[in-house]
């Protein structure tokens, strides 16, 4: 692509022509050379900062402390306040990474990432700083966490040993339903942890694992994963028990619910009848009689709704899930009615298969469901 003469704005360096003037392979050197002034702006920033709080700028001007003063200042959030001040003070005594930072050769972000270094061995970070600029410098942005890390454990053995027990007891979950009906997970996990779950999701979720074909993102996949895992927590024989039953989820539900087409709530948000008919599928079912106050009256016997020996020969019969190109073994699957108990199917073999849980959802959600004439 060719592109027009250009006409630098005077004294601009950020802007020197209109960006319609770039052509293809100019695009990404222009974005290096912006990321380099930005980097040497930031520098800029950061000596300016110093400069104040050296002079006691803030404090002449009223403010309590340099983050405030820079608050007023800029305008900037609080978090994104205290970063900057605590780089541009550190900076003060990293006299590599100041010059680096300043010739544009470092990203704040990498700047920050030597100014957390610094702060866990100040005295070997002073001797080691010209070798771990020159890593901040050349590492691709993954590697240089890593690299400092491993530096960190090799310059202070016993802070090492502390920051893994401080990142032990910060672990952290949440888990919450939100406004909008879905369920929020959140937390942090130390690494022994985290390689646990991340392993377990990833046997179920990496790309070795799935059959061809399977169109789910990468995010859904390991959604799905964590689920599957927690579902074969809760089927499994030893799990704990409370008040003498092993917790599962419970749907109190009417038949209407299961032969329509609405939805039904759930603590977490609502569910929708095809779901409802999915989970009560292969279920436990207690049949409670309730009175015309919506009272419970009384409570008969739960029963499966494939029975044990029924089960065993189903699971002899077809071995695992029985979606063409699907390996999932027959205990992590689930007994599907083809034509469901709530439309009048039996529960006999001929009208039962095996589907592991994502093959069971497509078969209830996915393609028009058989009634019973």
């Amino acid at each position: 692509m060719t592109t027009e003469a250009r006409h630098p704005e005077d004294g601009d360096p950020v802007n020197p022509f209109p960006v319609d003037w770039l052509g293809d392979d100019e695009m990404a050197p222009e974005l290096r050379r912006l990321h380099r002034l930005k980097a040497q702006a930031e520098a800029r920033e950061a000596a300016v900062i110093a400069r104040a709080h050296r002079r006691g700028v803030p404090q002449a001007q009223g403010f309590a402390s340099p983050t405030a003063w820079l608050i007023a200042t800029t305008g900037e959030p609080p978090a994104v306040c205290r970063s900057r001040v605590r780089v541009a003070l550190a900076l003060q005594h990293m006299d590599h990474t100041r010059q680096a930072f300043a010739a544009g050769d470092l990203s704040e972000c990498r700047v920050r990432l030597l100014v957390d270094a610094r702060a866990d061995a100040p005295d070997l970070f002073r001797r080691d700083e010209p070798l771990l600029v020159e890593q901040a410098r050349t590492l691709p942005a993954r590697m240089l966490p890593k690299a400092l890390s491993h530096w960190r454990r090799l310059a202070d053995p016993d802070g090492a040993r502390y920051d893994a027990e401080a990142a032990f007891l910060a672990r952290r979950l949440h888990i919450s339903p939100t406004w909008e009906g879905t369920v929020r997970v959140d937390g942090d996990l130390d690494p022994e942890s985290g390689t646990v779950v991340m392993t377990a999701i990833g046997s179920l979720a990496e790309p070795w694992a799935l059959e061809p074909g399977d169109t789910r993102t990468p995010a859904q996949r390991r959604a799905d994963a964590l689920v599957e895992i927690c579902r074969r927590h809760l089927d499994s024989a030893d799990r704990p028990t409370r008040n003498g039953e092993r917790p599962h989820i419970t749907l109190t539900l009417s038949p209407p619910d299961l032969t329509g087409d609405g939805l039904i709530d759930l603590d977490t948000g609502p569910i929708t009848a095809d779901t409802a008919r999915r989970l009560a599928c292969d279920a436990c079912i207690t049949p409670i009689t309730i009175d015309a106050a919506d009272q419970p009256q009384t409570a008969g016997n739960a029963r499966r709704t494939t029975p044990p020996a029924l089960r065993r020969a189903l699971d002899l019969r077809d071995g695992g899930c029985t979606h063409p190109g699907c390996d999932i073994p027959a205990r992590w699957c689930d007994a599907h009615h083809i034509v469901h108990w709530a439309h009048g199917g039996n529960t006999e073999l001929p009208n039962l298969k095996l589907l592991c849980r994502r093959h069971h959802r497509t078969a209830h959600h996915h393609q028009p469901y058989p009634k019973r004439e």
